[in-house]
């Protein structure tokens, strides 16, 4: 399974839950949570995925976003500033979490994790021409 395939169903799915969120009218974590859960694997160019990778994407994002959510209660921030937010300013949110833990690697691969998705310049993400 290519790192590409996966990062780029994780970007996909992202960019989904994020939009669902947006366009309700009281966007909430757990909406965004469901918006990855509900999302079909045959939709969104999800479908070269196996059931099996696709699953470990939805709950690879889902847990990255729990995660996010917290770092962002601590610095009193929730789901509409995290949707409003660019990159390097949850980047920076991100670091300074990291720097607080005796063991960062998790906020350092989430934070990358996210950085890849969000940055529609990644070199990870050249657009697939079919």
């Amino acid at each position: 399974m290519s790192q590409h395939k996966m990062l780029h169903a994780y970007r996909t799915l992202l960019n989904f839950a994020m939009r669902t969120a947006i366009s309700a009218e009281n966007a909430t974590w757990s909406l965004l949570g469901k918006a990855i859960e509900k999302t079909e694997r045959v939709d969104h160019e999800l479908g070269e995925l196996t059931e099996k990778e696709f699953k470990q994407v939805q709950e690879d994002l889902q847990a990255d976003l729990m995660q996010t959510a917290e770092y962002l209660a601590d610095v009193e921030k929730g789901i509409d500033e995290f949707l409003d937010m660019d990159l390097p300013v949850l980047e920076k949110i991100l670091i300074d979490k990291a720097l607080e833990l005796a063991d960062p690697t998790e906020i350092t691969i989430l934070r990358m994790r996210l950085a890849a998705a969000m940055d529609e310049n990644h070199p990870m993400f050249e657009p697939n021409h079919h």
